[in-house]
């Protein structure tokens, strides 16, 4: 089975999307808010705070393993909105 195993024959992981974990932590965070306001009973609110939790806690862990990188370095764009505080590098 070539489509959807690896070289090493293990199952590849589908992973959620950026974006999507973003947009997924946002939604359980709303609809916790909501049930607060709307008066849902004590074991709904309860459950949705700990969804809310368990989603910030896999978002944060989504974005600090996000494969994204940069050319760019601290000391060339250093305060980069103001003349009078920025970084040469060589301090």
């Amino acid at each position: 089975m070539r489509g959807i195993f690896g070289r090493e024959g293990r199952m590849r992981q589908h992973r959620l999307a950026l974006g999507s974990a973003i947009a997924a932590t946002a939604a359980v965070t709303v609809i916790y808010a909501m049930s607060i306001l709307f008066a849902l009973p004590l074991a709904c609110i309860l459950v949705l705070c700990f969804s809310a939790m368990i989603a910030f806690v896999c978002m944060a862990i989504r974005i600090l393993k996000d494969p994204y990188s940069t050319d760019k370095t601290f000391d060339q764009y250093f305060y980069q909105d103001r003349d009078d505080i920025q970084r040469t590098g060589k301090e």
